[in-house]
């Protein structure tokens, strides 16, 4: 960081013509940063700095990166972060545990539970298990459970007879559980003991269940060890995903359906709303210009000319606000051999 506010201390002279104490209010907050001894202990892999007006916006960043950089311009710069945005995975996590079922909502930086309303949904095969042998021993008869539900008996006999009394149990929980999962429909991860996992996949028919599951008997004191062995299972699809994009790239082009040569009219189809997914290979250069909405022109300079930005920037923001995908990607991994390439929502003309 020390020899970035170097580089950009001397660009802001040499380029910008900015006096020296102009130079010094600008960065003083990152210089301060420099010797905060107790933040560098705990700094995450990136650190993203934005300083403006003699202020500093600053965000800890779980990516791994190589080689830092800096940009000097009049709008911020975020391509470096788009892997924290768009590349991040989402998805959700059951905890399936007699005692107390949780359901979390996961990415591959952030884990957070969904709470669960238990007048809504029975949460505990347990407590369901302790009501029905009370009113047992009071009325000699079944009771009522969570939400309303009949129960008639949990299983006294037999290993089997358990088993069909779970089972019954994820059926009745499942049928209000899935009308939460759908309203927006991620990926689903199971954590659990083995025996459990088998009987609640043939309670589920939610269509967006994934193979594999964590193996453990978690509570809520183990949200960062789920997390992570979560994202071990839930990694391989997202990226399976991208390669199904990247692999059908060729197809979609052939049918007008992708561009990847055409510049110009890649960028134009991005500030309208035109592009799904863009792939932005990470050896990409900066495009210096400026976009004309009125007119739906392009003016591409030669350098970055004062009011001027990275059009490949400008174009990513507004693929991502009109919510499609951005991937910054490895150079082999690009369609081709471009160095942007999109997959469009509806033909595009030059």
């Amino acid at each position: 960081m020390k020899n970035q506010l170097a580089q950009i201390e001397r660009q802001l002279g040499e380029e910008y013509q900015l006096a020296a104490g102009e130079i010094k209010r600008l960065l003083s907050p990152a210089e301060e940063l420099l010797s905060d001894s107790e933040f560098w202990k705990y700094n995450s892999d990136m650190i993203a700095c934005y300083l403006y007006d003699g202020q500093m916006e600053l965000f800890q960043i779980p990516i791994s990166i190589q080689d830092s950089s800096h940009f000097v311009g009049t709008k911020p710069y975020l391509l470096p972060l788009l892997p924290e945005i768009t590349d991040n995975g989402h998805y959700y996590i059951l905890v399936v545990n007699l005692d107390r079922i949780r359901l979390y909502e996961a990415t591959r930086s952030v884990i957070q539970e969904v709470l669960l309303n238990p007048d809504e949904i029975s949460l505990s095969y347990t407590h369901e298990e302790l009501q029905y042998d009370n009113q047992k021993e009071l009325q000699g008869q079944g009771g009522v459970g969570k939400a309303g539900t009949m129960f008639h008996g949990f299983g006294e006999g037999s290993d089997e007879d358990r088993k069909a009394s779970i089972l019954d149990y994820f059926h009745r929980m499942n049928n209000e559980l899935e009308r939460t999962l759908n309203e927006n429909p991620l990926p689903l991860y199971l954590a659990g003991v083995d025996y459990l996992i088998p009987l609640y996949r043939e309670s589920s028919t939610y269509t967006n269940l994934q193979d594999g599951y964590i193996l453990g008997s978690f509570t809520e004191k183990d949200m960062d060890v789920l997390h992570q062995r979560s994202w071990e299972l839930a990694e391989p699809y997202f990226a399976a995903q991208r390669n199904q994009l990247r692999t059908s790239f060729d197809l979609k082009q052939a049918g007008g359906m992708a561009l990847k040569d055409d510049t110009e009219t890649l960028l134009k189809a991005a500030f309208t709303g035109a592009i799904d997914t863009m792939f932005i290979s990470k050896n990409h250069k900066h495009i210096w210009g400026e976009y004309d909405a009125d007119n739906y022109r392009i003016k591409i300079y030669d350098h970055q000319s004062n009011g001027s930005h990275c059009l490949v920037d400008e174009a990513a923001t507004c693929v991502i606000r009109s919510k499609g995908n951005v991937y910054l990607t490895e150079p082999e991994d690009m369609p081709g051999e471009s160095l942007i390439a999109g997959i469009l929502r509806y033909p595009v003309a030059g």
